[in-house]
């Protein structure tokens, strides 16, 4: 009798071993995503950081608003490719001077187009 005990007490150990196992695999799993910046920009994410911009754009947004559209998409693609929303969030809430500086890498081409296209318009009208 006493063996058969130490039989059970095994089962019931690995069944405890592999519930761990897969619930370990799940949090791994989504560790190692956030790792390698699998987190996913949602549409809505980039919608609504396309409104910031172009909210924040004020008067530009007014004269040029296809330019400013134009611009505030690419500078949204830009960070979402190089910035998961977990970094951008946290570059976020330091100081704008600290904001321009790890941001502004990202979407400088962007920027630069931005300025030279207004620049053209200018001349045209």
């Amino acid at each position: 009798m006493g063996k058969e005990k130490n039989n059970f007490m095994k089962g019931k150990h690995w069944i405890i071993v592999l519930i761990i196992i897969v619930s370990s695999y799940g949090i791994y799993t989504g560790v190692k995503d956030l790792k390698y910046g699998k987190e996913i920009w949602t549409n809505e994410s980039r919608g609504i950081l396309i409104d910031n911009c172009m909210r924040d754009s004020k008067d530009m947004a007014i004269k040029y608003r296809e330019l400013t559209f134009e611009y505030c998409k690419c500078s949204v693609e830009k960070i979402q490719a190089d910035f998961t929303q977990q970094e951008y969030i946290q570059i976020k809430e330091e100081e704008i001077e600290i904001q321009k500086k790890k941001l502004l890498p990202s979407f400088e081409t962007c920027l630069t187009e931005y300025q030279e296209k207004i620049k053209e318009d200018k001349i045209k009208g």
